[in-house]
């Protein structure tokens, strides 16, 4: 048989890039754009959202290395959007969409922004992977939202780690590394948002698989249905018949021996790293403000939170937040895990600074959260004191949690759990 993986691949890159993702919004309307720029530190979002601002026009160049910029979208729901009864078409709902202008879909090493509504609540963090705002309002009705721009820039590039004038604020060139492309109300389709995420789904899976594994091949030919289904020319109309054709693929289970896996959302956030303490105290925000967003959305969701720390941060610097996710705690969503103070080191540090970690953050997970935490999280230290195993028993721990291990070029572990 003739082997046409590879242009069948090509042709569903083409697809998902020039039909599929244009085909997200139905309707797109800009909004009025203007914009305040922080001199030096971040400040309060109530400072912020009570500044004088001046318009701008989109695509906007700016951001300063490891600037803030305050960006307020302000307009209407468009009536027209709506029929005679006030209602929305079946199966779409409203989005803010913000292009603070990313590059890519890696987060963390770029701009980030968290919005806001003009009373200080909290919507959610605007990143390359989840660019839009939530947003409900009756035809006609008033838009009035804020985004807090960070232009953090890429100073980890290809984690060469090579010497870059970016690190710092004080040496980093003047030069805007940003142009803001969108800031705009949308109106999302949602089941062609469900084809894209079974399409994503099943591209990663098959593109893991190896040429010898029928189920790459199942899922292939599948999606080459899916594709013929699909009417480039009316995305909207046809996203239900091209689910329907990938469904069976989606659900078909993995062979008897394969392992079951449950997945848990989790965010590594590296409390000192490649980013000053402000920008993690806001990376916190950003993050946590996203999940909790999507619990609301989604029930089922869970996260797991490992740092002490960051949970104070957010205490300390956005109580409102930190309200909702002690809420989420409480409904087992949210899912606080480690019982340390923050991801340590634990190849230099000394007993006496471990078990200080483990005090520390025990008792704020049980005073301010209300859980013991019974496993230890340590998922990125590069050494493993021998010391660890009789403070994790005396802290009343039951397990450890670690990957790096499976990094080891000289002498490595033979074993993926153990008693240790």
């Amino acid at each position: 048989m003739h082997d046409n993986r590879l242009i069948t691949e090509a042709r569903l890159d083409r697809f998902v890039a020039e039909f599929l993702s244009p085909a997200l919004y139905r309707r797109v309307s800009a909004l009025d754009v203007s914009a305040f720029e922080v001199d030096g530190e971040p400040i309060p979002a109530a400072a912020a959202i009570g500044a004088d601002y001046h318009p701008i026009a989109l695509p906007h160049r700016w951001g300063r290395p490891w600037s803030t910029v305050w960006f307020r979208g302000s307009g209407f729901v468009p009536a027209e959007w709506f029929d005679t009864s006030g209602s929305l078409p079946d199966g779409t709902r409203i989005e803010l969409v913000v292009d603070l202008g990313f590059f890519g879909d890696r987060p963390g090493f770029q701009a980030e922004g968290l919005g806001y509504l003009p009373d200080g609540t909290i919507l959610k963090a605007v990143s390359p992977r989840a660019s839009y705002l939530p947003w409900q309002g009756a035809a006609g009705s008033p838009i009035d939202v804020y985004v807090e721009a960070a232009a953090n820039p890429d100073v980890a590039g290809e984690y060469d780690f090579l010497p870059t004038p970016f690190g710092a604020r004080e040496t980093a060139p003047d030069a805007p590394l940003y142009t803001m492309r969108a800031f705009s109300v949308a109106l999302l389709d949602e089941t062609v948002w469900e084809l894209t995420r079974d399409v994503w789904t099943l591209d990663g899976l098959m593109r893991e698989l190896g040429a010898d594994n029928p189920r790459r091949h199942h899922i292939l030919r599948a999606l080459e249905r899916m594709m013929d289904i699909a009417d480039p020319q009316d995305i909207a109309g046809t996203a239900a018949a091209a689910r329907a054709e990938i469904a069976h693929v989606l659900t078909s289970p993995a062979h008897p021996s394969s392992h079951d896996i449950v997945a848990i959302g989790h965010a590594h956030i590296d409390s000192a790293w490649l980013w000053p303490f402000r920008e993690t105290i806001r990376k916190c925000a950003r993050t946590f403000s996203n999940v909790v967003a999507l619990m609301d959305e989604h029930p089922e969701f869970r996260f797991a939170c490992s740092s002490a720390q960051q949970l104070k941060w957010v205490k300390d610097f956005y109580p409102d937040l930190f309200a909702r996710i002690k809420e989420k705690v409480a409904t087992g969503q949210f899912i606080p895990v480690g019982g340390m103070w923050v991801e340590p080191d634990i190849n230099m540090p000394g007993g006496e600074a471990m078990a200080r970690q483990f005090v520390a953050g025990k008792r704020f997970f049980l005073e301010e959260l209300g859980v013991d935490t019974l496993e230890v999280w340590v998922p990125d230290t590069f050494g493993y004191s021998a010391a660890l195993p009789q403070i994790i028993a005396a802290s009343g721990s039951k397990w450890f949690v670690t990957q790096k291990i499976s990094w080891n070029q000289t002498n490595q572990m033979p074993h993926h759990t153990f008693l240790w």
